[in-house]
């Protein structure tokens, strides 16, 4: 387009429309530029797939490792147990060395899609290889089977995860547009939560129909098919299609800032205000969590059906299905809201719906009202939405904050040390609500008849442990320092500096 001081006396109505679209452009800037960075669909639903790579690669070997070493092949369970934990360990050193080695990492694909695209194959066959265990083993050789294949996928798992969770953290600048993006991937988590629960039933019925001649063998066969297309196929899709956004970014008119140490990153990444004030909510969410989805199948088991665990079994898989069912038409919801309020007003919002629920937990949650825990349903999975959309769109404006502190991308790094944290939380969380069963009384070996002091301080458990992480998180909100207002500051200075991305 010609320079406007360069048009002659006779291009008055050139230069008219110039102006006409210099002021529409300030317009658009001092507005957050909404209709600026938005991700074409396909780009989206194709990143977004790798959240089913994503969902089981977090779930699926802790959630059928026990059905499989245990009740198949007679592992001790508390050896079982040990094994799943120790790869939380080993994320520890993993997650934030890959963070640092994908945000300075240089190729003609970027800096994230070609470790995707690696971690996407190496997970799918590791992932397969974890079953293939030779079941004439000792129960020693069998465990040193498990534990070797597992840290050998969740390493892969690395190696996927925190590029993948680094590219959707730069997909779009755009304020509004990130929780999108991250509604599309908690999309796929959804679709996912629908799958991984029937992985074993699907294998029994394939031995019934004479598919396969031992549950072995068909357990096997099913967990190949979803190493192949749920981790593999999925998790190539945003490597393949995926754009980088920030790569090879620079920053205009200034020094480009040098690069710190790794140490010194790492310290960098927990002294930012707005990151330690989301991975504090994490953990608080992820244990109160916990005691949800725990606690609540205890009482359907013990409480509400006297013990018999294939029916409370099966209500807890109705209410498993109905949380997704309301994820599913949560999402839409959740990203309409946060359009047209904030994230912030949006989380708190949730967090009071929340706390709500906690009330009512306590009058569903009793024989005989079986039918109304749907309820929980409906309020509860507004809480993992806001997990997987809201907070991880706040943790791309965290990493814009951190490019105008520093002048570097570091997606990587706080992606790495996000995750491991809410891994240490779930393991934490696991310890806390064994303990809190224990000091309430509860022993397996009385089935249905607990005591009522038991049962009561199971209900009480459930309901305290949920609400009172919420209301601390609703509190600790307060010091959340991103606004949308500053977020969208933020991104003008930094496109002043190193140009539009």
């Amino acid at each position: 387009m010609k320079d406007p001081n360069t048009l002659d006396d006779n291009d008055r109505e050139a230069q008219a429309s110039n102006l006409n679209t210099e002021i529409s452009a300030s317009i658009e800037a001092s507005e957050g530029r909404q209709e600026v960075q938005v991700v074409p669909l396909r780009e989206k639903i194709l990143v977004g797939m790798g959240g089913m790579t994503m969902f089981h690669g977090n779930t699926t070997v802790k959630a059928t490792a026990m059905p499989f070493f245990n009740m198949i092949l007679g592992v001790n369970p508390a050896l079982l147990g040990l094994a799943l934990a120790i790869p939380r360990i080993w994320d520890a050193l993993t997650d934030p060395i890959m963070g640092r080695i994908s945000d300075r990492y240089h190729s003609n694909l970027g800096r994230r899609r070609p470790f995707i695209i690696l971690g996407a194959i190496l997970m799918g066959l590791s992932f397969g290889m974890i079953w293939m265990v030779p079941t004439t083993w000792s129960e020693g050789g069998i465990m040193a089977w498990f534990l070797i294949g597992s840290l050998i996928f969740y390493t892969c798992f690395t190696v996927f995860a925190v590029p993948f969770t680094s590219l959707t953290y730069e997909l779009t600048p755009n304020y509004n547009e990130r929780t999108t993006v991250m509604g599309h991937v908690t999309l796929w988590t959804k679709v996912s939560e629908f799958t991984y629960q029937g992985l074993i039933p699907v294998a029994g019925m394939l031995v019934t129909w004479g598919i396969f001649s031992t549950q072995v063998d068909s357990i096997r066969a099913v967990m190949w098919g979803v190493a192949i297309l749920m981790i593999m196929l999925f998790g190539l899709m945003p490597g393949l299609f995926g754009k980088e956004r920030y790569y090879k970014a620079k920053i205009k008119g200034e020094k480009v800032h040098k690069v710190a140490g790794f140490w010194k990153t790492v310290g960098q990444t927990f002294s930012n205000k707005a990151f330690a004030v989301l991975i504090t909510l994490t953990l608080l969410q992820i244990i109160a969590g916990f005691f949800g989805s725990t606690l609540d199948y205890y009482l359907l088991v013990y409480y509400m059906f006297d013990g018999d665990i294939v029916v409370g079994s099966l209500w807890k898989w109705y209410l498993s299905m109905s949380y997704a069912v309301c994820g599913f038409i949560g999402i839409p919801v959740m990203l309409w809201f946060s359009k047209r309020t904030s994230k912030l007003i949006t989380l708190r919002t949730v967090y009071v719906l929340v706390i709500i629920n906690g009330v009512i937990r306590w009058f569903v949650y009793n024989p005989g009202l079986h039918q109304f825990i749907f309820f929980d349903a409906i309020f509860g999975s507004l809480y993992w939405i806001a997990v997987g959309t809201v907070m991880q769109s706040m943790m791309a404006d965290v990493c814009d904050d951190d490019e105008l502190k520093h002048g570097n991308r570091r997606e990587g790094m706080f992606a790495a040390v996000f995750g491991w944290v809410s891994k240490a939380a779930i393991s934490a969380s696991m310890l806390i609500g064994g303990v809190s069963l224990v000091m309430v009384g509860f022993d397996a070996d009385l089935g249905g008849n607990q005591t009522e002091s038991t049962f009561l301080g199971m209900r009480i458990v459930m309901v305290l442990g949920g609400m009172i992480p919420n209301a601390i998180a609703l509190g600790l909100l307060t010091l959340y320092p991103i606004t949308k207002a500053k977020a969208e500051q933020t991104r003008r200075t930094l496109e002043e500096r190193r140009g539009t991305v």
